[in-house]
């Protein structure tokens, strides 16, 4: 039996032959939302394999992400987090398997419409990737710069709309040098958000901040999904801030997802590894635990 089908959503009985075991969707929606019963997922992962090299990565990959949710994918070091999120977003190809995208099998795509795919997309990186030589103004407005069906003056407006959103109004004419890393992550955000997605990747959002601004970084990102209407979806090693934030998550490990529920589905879980790595903050690690970390 695979790692998904152990995991806490109740995989939907008789399921077509050669189709991978789904969530059932006639659970109770987390946090309060409304049922997803009969809603098509924005983002589908039907049974994707890849390697990197002679070295398996990934086995038998398959879940969804609804729209409107913050979906978590977390994972020890080296569990083909960033491989995965590779592959959602188009820069990547699965050796197996398909990625879809509002029912389009991104999988399959040439880079032009990966490029018309991405429109919907945004991104945030790890370490904020700011260019260096430009003003956050411009860093913001940067996937727009060659747009001629969008006046300056609207650039501009949805700019100034954007760093308040990310509470960094007045900085546009500062440089990435003279932001603390928690600004440029809010930078970020907002570049990614330019060009309204419908979909918004977030790596390592926390990364390299100390608790308190990791603290804000996570409620940031639930405010402008709320507000924004966009669905995110943030890839994590940070247990605690995914649980704090998201409707539902996976945990990658060993190649495959060990699990799929929601935030209490995840803390009630019995499977060890997954367990084990959930209270790792509360326990001391013992020799093996700091090895796979």
């Amino acid at each position: 039996m695979s790692g998904t089908e152990h995991g806490v959503a109740e995989a939907e009985s008789d399921p077509r032959p050669g189709e991978p075991p789904v969530e059932r969707r006639d659970a109770p929606a987390p946090g309060g939302q409304p049922d997803r019963a009969g809603a098509e997922p924005l983002l589908s992962v039907r049974d994707v394999w890849h390697a990197l090299g002679d070295t398996q990565v990934l086995e038998e990959i398959s879940f969804d992400v609804f729209p409107g949710e913050i979906f978590g994918i977390m994972g020890m070091s080296g569990s083909g987090k960033t491989t995965l999120l590779r592959l959602l977003i188009g820069l990547d190809r699965p050796d197996s398997g398909h990625v879809f995208f509002k029912g389009e099998d991104i999988s399959v795509l040439d880079e032009d419409g990966l490029n018309r795919v991405r429109k919907s997309m945004g991104m945030c990186f790890q370490y904020s990737a700011l260019f260096d030589s430009m003003t956050v103004a411009c860093n913001v407005a940067f996937s727009m710069r060659n747009r001629r069906d969008v006046s300056p003056e609207q650039v501009e407006e949805r700019v100034r709309e954007l760093l308040d959103v990310v509470e960094m109004e007045g900085t546009e004419d500062r440089m990435p040098a003279d932001l603390s890393g928690g600004m440029k992550k809010r930078v970020g955000i907002a570049r990614a958000l330019m060009e309204q997605p419908e979909l918004v990747f977030y790596d390592e959002p926390s990364s390299g901040l100390d608790p308190l601004m990791s603290r804000n970084i996570t409620g940031l990102i639930k405010k402008v999904s709320d507000d924004q209407g966009s669905t995110a979806v943030v890839v994590s090693h940070d247990v605690q801030n995914l649980l704090g934030m998201t409707d539902r998550l996976l945990m990658l490990h060993d190649r495959r997802v060990q699990v799929i529920g929601t935030p209490d589905e995840i803390r009630r879980c019995d499977i060890p590894i997954v367990e084990r790595f959930v209270r790792w903050i509360d326990t001391e690690p013992d020799t093996e635990s700091r090895a796979e970390r």
